[in-house]
């Protein structure tokens, strides 16, 4: 029972984590339709992810905690994972997670967090969420890259984080990486491209404006949003937008369904918003736009 329970629980907070930061598998959809130059129509193949495999290979030793990969799961409610081996030989409790991952050159939703008491050892599986590989098109999973963060579980203190931990899989040598980057073209400018893909009016949270982010650049950003408003009436929107440098993303504008009644907004017509570009390390703002506006069909 207890192992139903905790599957049942990650199943729901999977739903949850692909609904905030990355694009779900749409509903009723509407095109965006913008003054920008409209990129190229492409389609992902359809169907489930493929089935892949992976070599047993050290993640990282550091500070007495050592990280291994050593197996591809796949779990029916979960989706595709990799099973970590967490050994604590360090002093204290500590809890292992990520600060990325990265699927075929995509940033991707994930669900990960190992509590490894000092001096035991913990199986758990990170978990890649569906429905972040579908937003991105990928069937076949080449290469995971992993950020991994390590604090203390009762001071929640920093602990280590790791460098880029590279893992092939069986299907590095087929794997997707081409973007679906259709849609209307918002932003084309120091080395970064934001396409405006469509509306998705029925997100489990509201509507969601879904955005496709390419970062060509060698730094990591963060994307936002400020100003935003629907068919003229101002609202509030959740997006916040982490890309790794030289990696790309599919991210959702949330608008909250409580926004779109107050403002008694069955439909979307028109969206306005501005764009901020900034470095995550730093902070330094590399961009904010004018007003942009696009309409909605």
């Amino acid at each position: 029972m207890k192992k139903i329970f905790v599957a049942a629980v990650a199943a729901i907070l999977a739903l949850t984590l692909a609904s905030c930061g990355f694009a779900s598998e749409p509903g009723e959809t509407k095109k965006i339709e913008g003054t920008g130059t409209a990129a190229s129509e492409t389609t992902p193949d359809d169907g489930d992810t493929d089935t892949f495999s992976i070599e047993k290979q050290v993640c990282f030793e550091k500070d007495g905690v050592k990280v291994t990969a050593v197996s591809a799961e796949d779990n029916l409610i979960l989706g595709k994972g990799i099973k970590l081996l967490v050994e604590n030989d360090s002093d204290r409790d500590v809890t292992v997670g990520t600060n990325a991952v990265i699927v075929n050159n995509f940033m991707v939703s994930s669900i990960y967090a190992a509590d490894v008491a000092k001096g035991k050892k913990d199986n758990s599986v990170l978990y890649i969420t569906s429905a972040s590989l579908e937003a991105a098109g990928i069937k076949k999973i080449g290469q995971i890259e992993i950020y991994f963060h390590v604090y203390d579980s009762e001071s929640y203190d920093d602990i280590y984080d790791s460098e880029c931990v590279t893992i092939k899989t069986s299907l590095f040598d087929s794997m997707d990486t081409k973007a679906d980057d259709s849609g209307s073209e918002l932003y084309n400018k120091n080395g970064i491209r934001v396409v405006g893909k469509y509306v998705d009016e029925n997100s489990i949270w509201g509507a969601s404006v879904v955005l496709y982010i390419e970062n060509n650049t060698d730094k990591n950003i963060n994307v936002s949003c400020d100003d935003l408003s629907v068919n003229g009436y101002m609202a509030t929107a959740f997006f916040y937008s982490l890309v790794y440098g030289g990696k790309r993303s599919f991210d959702n504008i949330t608008l909250p369904e409580s926004v779109l009644e107050e403002n008694d907004i069955k439909n979307i017509e028109t969206i306005e918003l501005k764009l901020k570009i900034y470095e995550a390390d730093s902070l330094d703002t590399i961009d904010e736009t004018g007003p942009l506006t696009f309409t909605v069909k």
